[in-house]
């Protein structure tokens, strides 16, 4: 393959780039949307797989892909391109971290409404191509709901547009979204548009110890549907050890957020704490800020993972699991309807087919070999995501297509 020929100056390690122990042929590192499109037609031209990187904060995890030739690092591409502080929307490009986004954004008071695990590292291309949202997904909703307008390219180097900058400019097909989810098995994004929000007043998070039966007790959580918390959040042990807030012993944590005003935030705290107790641990500012985002860092775990879905948003409802060893290292976002467990590979067929059996649906399997669809639903969803693959990339040069989880994520 003869990169050096194309762009020489652009040429890096791809030792740096593996995937499940695996290294590409070569990697490259474009400086500009040109320079992606010319990459992306040398790839197609000479057959070659292609995986994209921003941060690495999830592929270096991943079982090896079945044609990983060249590995395309984004990174720099990390312009802010437009910001409208007025208008509460921004444009950057696809390699900026979510770190320095939110930096900017602190300035005048505004926040991201997108939450990555490792906000330092990983890119804002990144984010969207996992869908990525963390504890306060209730709040501020998937990538997939803030994305106004994106530029992308497909992978015979062609680049195209949908969406706008602002929300009265959006029209069209909302193909933007569609990827947002996709893993980098349908398109590149190079840059995008999204919508903003207000920074809250006044942050706070009170941190709880809990047994098995409080945190399965429904009546312990049925007052909370009357409350407004931005994060309701419970962790196993060994989730919770990471977090640095394992407690008293007790197998489980629970973490209520609360944003808003400062009188809100205490009126909620002491209606917390009348249905709850004392919390073992409180924080605010910032320091609740910097936990919601530790909360959202430890779903990104080592090994094996497997994330489902629930429309019943309740910490009872997941009893039976936390009962079982895997439990130790769930993490529920109960909010947003978000189960991430941590099976052993052996486990992973029994557990999904159990899982949605009892009304939850798989939306991600990480480090872990295909997934035989359990239901028929299932089978039908895979049919879909195929004939859309098939339409963005009919030659399957992007190398994590057949992982994409598809427009239920």
């Amino acid at each position: 393959m003869s990169t050096g020929t194309v762009i020489p100056a652009r040429n890096v390690d791809p030792e740096s780039y593996r995937i499940g122990g695996c290294a590409p042929r070569a990697a490259l590192r474009p400086a500009s949307r040109d320079e992606l499109c010319e990459a992306l037609r040398m790839a197609a031209r000479d057959g070659l797989g292609v995986v994209p990187w921003g941060g690495g904060v999830a592929l270096a995890g991943e079982l090896a892909a079945d044609r990983y030739d060249l590995a395309i690092d984004l990174r720099a591409l990390d312009r802010i391109v437009e910001y409208e502080p007025e208008d509460l929307t921004l444009t950057a490009e696809c390699g900026v971290t979510i770190a320095t986004l939110r930096a900017t954004l602190a300035e005048r008071g505004q926040e991201l409404p997108i939450e990555a695990p490792h906000a330092h590292r990983a890119t804002l291309g990144g984010s969207l191509a996992a869908n990525a949202s963390g504890p306060r997904r209730y709040d501020f909703g998937a990538p997939r709901d803030r994305i106004l307008g994106a530029r992308w390219v497909l992978a015979d180097g062609s680049l195209v547009r949908s969406g706008g900058k602002v929300v009265k400019n959006v029209a069209g097909y909302g193909i933007h979204r569609l990827l947002c989810g996709s893993r980098g098995g349908l398109a590149i994004i190079v840059e995008a548009s999204l919508k903003l929000m207000p920074a809250p007043a006044a942050r706070r998070a009170l941190v709880y110890a809990m047994s098995l039966e409080n945190t399965s007790d429904p009546s312990q959580w049925t007052p909370f549907s009357r409350l407004e918390p931005a994060v309701l959040t419970i962790a196993g042990r060994e989730a919770a050890e990471a977090l640095g807030l394992a407690h008293q012993g007790k197998p489980y944590t629970a973490v209520v957020g609360l944003e808003a005003d400062a009188e809100w935030v205490e009126r909620q705290a002491k209606s917390t704490m009348d249905v709850l107790g004392p919390p073992a641990l409180e924080l605010q500012g910032t320091d609740a800020l910097d936990l919601w985002q530790r909360l959202a860092d430890v779903e990104e775990r080592a090994g094996a993972r497997l994330t489902f879905t629930t429309a019943e948003r309740s910490p009872a409802r997941l009893r039976p699991w936390l009962e079982q060893p895997v439990g130790r290292t769930a993490v529920f976002h109960v909010l947003a309807g978000r189960i991430h467990l941590g099976p052993e590979g052996s486990e992973a067929p029994a557990m999904v087919k159990a899982m949605a059996e009892s009304g939850f649906h798989l939306i991600d399997a990480r480090a872990l070999p295909s997934l035989e669809p359990a239901l028929p639903a299932q089978v039908a969803v895979a049919a879909l995501r195929s004939r859309i693959r098939d339409a963005f990339d009919p030659d399957r040069r992007l190398a994590l297509g057949d992982r994409w989880v598809g427009p239920v994520s």
